[in-house]
């Protein structure tokens, strides 16, 4: 099986509805804004949140391990057909086979965002760290049978201690894309769980980021989508934001929003970006429209009120 070389981490096919107005079509072009990198630039979708080989890791043999690459093709392919109506029309948010293939969707993209391998990476390295401090049993290995990771106390079988210690980054690379296949499926059932509702505006001002899916709420951390309370958002489109959450309001609704009410979210967006901001229009009038909300936010903040309630 052929496969890209360059993947991507944010499918084009929703990339497509941030790109700038009124230009050259086949240039599929975005303005990106990023945290750490200086000014805002122009660029084409081919060119962002994309990395080489990113799905397809080498295998013992030396050739690449193409299976969840070709799930991901199926699953954009799938939700492609339906986005273009959800990002500018009124679908049935609680029609099963919509909401199924939306929430399926957006688990992976939850999961996918090479930022979730790298923190596996990062703490197999703690684990190994806390680990190797214990005394060896008679086979040699930590003579440990728990870990505490956070608040929450995992068991921990250590008879192939040596090899999880020596593990390549080709083999954990290999267990983020099986964390992905395994997990997958219980996010889009969290997700499913949820009250859904979608917030509108009349003219193009959302925003969106590397990593769309988020939690906005600053005392919950992302990876709390599936907790009580726990209030997701999903920019779907420049006029339309998925809200998922746990509030007992009738559900399916679409709510219309003033234009200047875009600063809100966008505002969440921004806090919640792991690399960059994209944009269909200049970053200006955007970067201003937050930094007006983050001056009413920290004067909310100082009355121990928060500017989203749900």
């Amino acid at each position: 099986m052929s496969f890209p070389k360059r993947q991507h981490w944010v499918p084009r096919f929703y990339l497509r509805q941030f790109t700038v107005p009124n230009t050259n079509a086949r240039l599929e072009q975005v303005w990106i804004f990023h945290r750490k990198e200086g000014e805002p630039k122009l660029t084409g979708i081919n060119n962002i949140a994309a990395e080489k080989y990113l799905y397809t890791p080498k295998v013992e043999d030396g050739t690449r391990d193409v299976r969840l690459e070709k799930q991901l093709a199926s699953l954009e392919g799938a939700v492609s057909q339906f986005w273009p109506m959800l990002a500018s029309s009124f679908v049935d948010l609680g029609a099963n086979g919509i909401r199924k293939g939306i929430a399926l969707f957006l688990s992976v993209q939850f999961l996918r965002h090479p930022e979730r391998r790298d923190s596996m990476r990062k703490i197999r390295r703690r684990i190994i760290d806390v680990v190797e401090q214990e005394p060896l049993n008679k086979d040699g290995n930590p003579d440990i049978s728990h870990i505490q990771i956070g608040s929450q106390i995992h068991p921990l079988d250590t008879s192939g201690w040596q090899s999880y210690c020596e593990a390549t980054p080709e083999l954990d690379d290999q267990l983020w894309l099986e964390m992905i296949e395994q997990d997958a499926t219980r996010y889009a059932e969290m997700l499913m769980d949820k009250r859904w509702s979608i917030v509108f505006i009349d003219d193009p001002l959302f925003v969106t980021s590397d990593y769309p899916l988020y939690v906005p709420r600053p005392e919950m951390e992302r990876y709390q989508v599936g907790g009580d309370n726990a209030v997701i958002l999903f920019p779907i489109s420049p006029t339309r934001i998925l809200c998922m959450d746990d509030l007992p309001e009738p559900s399916n609704q679409y709510y219309h929003l003033e234009n200047p009410l875009a600063d809100l979210y966008n505002f969440f967006t921004w806090v919640n970006t792991e690399s960059f901001m994209i944009s269909p229009r200049k970053f200006h009038d955007v970067l201003a429209g937050i930094d007006r909300i983050r001056t009413e936010f920290e004067d909310e903040m100082v009355d121990g009120n928060l500017p989203y309630d749900g």
